[in-house]
């Protein structure tokens, strides 16, 4: 992905359009609705007797389906439905997993079955409270169909309704979530009517026509105008064009000479830079410095006994949002990290990272401290502070709180520390899950009034801490993290290494933007053969051994993850003349790799004049006084024994440091 350089950062967050833009889509039919926004998420919803189900799916080739089920309210009294289990074909399946009071989360061992089950129009049913509720699937077929023709996946293996054998490529992709930055406005501002002078001169360009659908007039058959200031140079004109809980609104300038322009015509009202409509679909617009451009637009989903107030957020249009004080605060400090990048690398061109990281310690107080879940008798361990530097106060709350990582070894890490400025210590919770990849994770939650809380939680049944903020594998990948304070904020220093490139991501701590401040530095390596992994490799020649190391030099312009991921494969030795098409592919593919290793490139390797594949592969970029890197040869010609590879390192040097805002790639854990 191409980085922009810091410079330029100022002109990329107020968002509103894109030049690719995805229009959201509504559609129902009968017990079922849907909802896509402009990300390409569809959220279809269908309702029963008293039981809801909603399924969500991103865009892209091939993401989960996410199935939600809810039942309605429950009598004033009653506490929360606690348990649920689903059934197909009066057959029981496994429960449901509960994630909220009355909402539960189908896992990816029933998915599966339930899609299965929507598709053959089978009869869905969740048991909770001892009674069998029935999912209406009437409208159910529409509905579906009509996702897998928003997101394109008609005929293809990842449609819901009639999977296909077309191609997954041509899906639709996922478009980013806007950024929108807001600015300042006037504080509790005064509106005043517009004087007779004033509406005089501005009147025939607040035009109520008849498409905005308002009411007469009022007030002896005149419309009342007001003014709003929202900031220094610019002013809201109001007029009610319903009834008093409906408003037409125009921007123009303080001095109402600017031509207006309409923001919506259904307004409930404006206050603190937002303008609000609470008529579905429900929109949300923030004042961006120039104009006032909408953040949200949803619709709440139900029909039947869930009618009423709704039991879904159906988005039809997303989007972050951020002050833009607090971006410019991020700017600042990603020039400083980009700054302090191009110094270590002007004393060291291999360059040491963690001697950047360690420019920027955390400080201020803070206390660690771990915690053991349950003792060797199995007993839950004594109700103590575990350190005398935590107030009783930060005790209480933490005791109160969703603190508890599901840890291999049963033992959670914390550290107490204020993450946001607001004098409150907020906490950071670090737990080894272990599993195949080795993942550690890292979750954080803000100190409330009583307990800590997660800002941005996940109901994600692979995610194994609360608040999580990012993994890393201690297996399959080359990642670190580290704590950092920059120009006063706090941020964690996420590491994601590759071959030829690295990645540090400023994580601000209670923010799930997709596009965070990074810099990417590219490096070229001057690779060397370190000896052959075994006695059947024969010894290279020195024609052979230059040719091999040209040919090493000229992959680190064409590295695979460099390359379009629809490009089809080329051949890499000359395909004999007469040769089958099955053993054509022998001349074009490597050789497959365990997770562990990063497929770096696929390049033709000469031994005494027989052209062999080579696999070039890497644990991430791992760097210690030379890249850790191997070739792996193998023959396309099946009567050739088997050739292991040779071992590769070579020292870096940096090609370029680039600076910008970008999604962040590589967690396999938390993204």
């Amino acid at each position: 992905m191409r980085l922009l350089h810091h410079a330029t950062l100022a002109s990329l967050f107020v968002i509103p359009f894109f030049a690719n833009a995805i229009s959201g889509l509504t559609f129902s039919h009968k017990d079922w609705e849907l909802a896509c926004d402009n990300t390409g998420t569809c959220r279809a919803a269908g309702y029963g007797d008293n039981v809801s189900a909603l399924l969500t799916r991103r865009a892209g080739i091939s993401p989960d389906t996410r199935i939600e089920v809810t039942f309605s309210q429950r009598e004033q009294g009653q506490s929360p439905i606690s348990t649920a289990v689903l059934f197909i074909n009066n057959q029981k399946q496994r429960p449901l997993t509960p994630v909220s009071d009355g909402y539960f989360l189908l896992g990816s061992d029933i998915r599966s079955d339930f899609i299965r089950a929507l598709q053959q129009n089978d009869v869905i049913e969740f048991e909770a409270d001892g009674e069998r509720k029935i999912l209406s699937l009437a409208g159910s077929d529409a509905v579906l169909l009509k996702m897998d023709a928003f997101q394109k996946r008609i005929n293809t293996e990842s449609a819901l309704l009639k999977p296909g054998a077309d191609n997954s490529f041509e899906t639709l992709p996922e478009s980013p979530i806007p950024l929108i930055a807001t600015r300042p406005v006037i504080s509790s501002p005064k509106m005043t009517p517009l004087t007779a002078i004033q509406l005089q001169n501005i009147q025939s360009q607040l035009q109520l026509t008849p498409e905005m659908n308002c009411s007469g007039p009022t007030e002896g058959g005149k419309n009342r105008y007001y003014a709003i200031p929202v900031d220094k140079s610019h002013t809201l004109i109001q007029t009610a064009c319903f009834d008093i809980s409906r408003y037409a609104m125009w921007l123009t300038n303080s001095t109402l000479t600017a031509p207006p322009q309409l923001i919506t015509n259904d307004a409930s009202g404006y206050e603190d830079g937002e303008i609000r409509k609470f008529a579905e679909p429900i929109q949300i617009w923030r004042w961006t410095g120039k104009t006032f451009a909408l953040t949200e637009e949803y619709r709440s989903g139900g029909r039947g006994t869930f009618s009423v107030n709704g039991v879904w957020t159906l988005p039809t249009f997303v989007s972050y949002v951020r002050t833009q004080q607090d971006i410019d605060k991020d700017n600042a400090a990603l020039k400083s990290l980009y700054d302090a990048i191009n110094k270590e690398k002007a004393i060291n061109p291999e360059l040491n990272l963690k001697k950047v990281s360690d420019q920027f310690p955390l400080m201020g107080q803070a206390t660690d401290f771990s915690v053991q879940s349950i003792d060797e008798q199995g007993n839950p361990l004594p109700d103590q502070k575990p350190s005398a530097e935590i107030s009783d106060d930060e005790w209480q709350a933490f005791k109160q709180s969703p603190v508890e990582g599901v840890s291999e070894n049963g033992r959670t890490d914390y550290v107490l520390v204020d993450l946001d400025g607001d004098g409150k210590r907020d906490l950071i919770i670090d737990c080894y899950a272990g599993g195949t990849g080795l993942f550690s994770y890292t979750g954080v939650l803000k100190r409330g009034d009583k307990s800590f809380y997660a800002v941005n939680s996940t109901d994600d049944e692979n995610v194994y801490v609360a608040g999580a903020l990012f993994s890393e594998p201690g297996r399959g990948a080359n990642q670190w993290s580290q704590w950092v304070r920059i120009n006063g904020q706090v941020y964690a220093l996420w590491y994601n290494g590759q071959f030829g490139e690295d990645n540090l991501y400023l994580l601000r701590p209670f923010s799930n933007e997709e596009k965070v401040p990074a810099v990417t530095i590219r490096y070229r390596y001057a690779l060397e053969i370190m000896k052959a992994d075994s006695k059947e490799l024969p010894a290279i020649s020195d024609t052979d051994r230059k040719g091999l190391l040209k040919s090493l030099a000229r992959m680190q312009d064409h590295l695979i993850k460099d390359m379009p991921s629809n490009q089809p494969p080329a051949a890499i030795c000359p395909i004999p003349p007469n040769t089958s098409a099955a053993d054509a592919d022998n001349y074009r593919f490597g050789e497959p790799l365990h997770y562990t290793f990063e497929r770096v490139a696929v390049i033709p390797v000469w031994l005494n004049n027989n052209c062999y594949i080579g696999t070039v592969a890497s644990h991430h970029g791992y760097y210690q006084k030379g890249v850790d890197a191997e070739i792996i040869i193998n023959s396309p010609r099946q009567e050739d024994s088997f050739i292991p590879g040779y071992s590769l390192t070579g020292k870096r040097h940096v090609t370029a440091i680039q600076s910008g805002w970008k999604q962040r790639e590589g967690d396999m854990g938390v993204m």
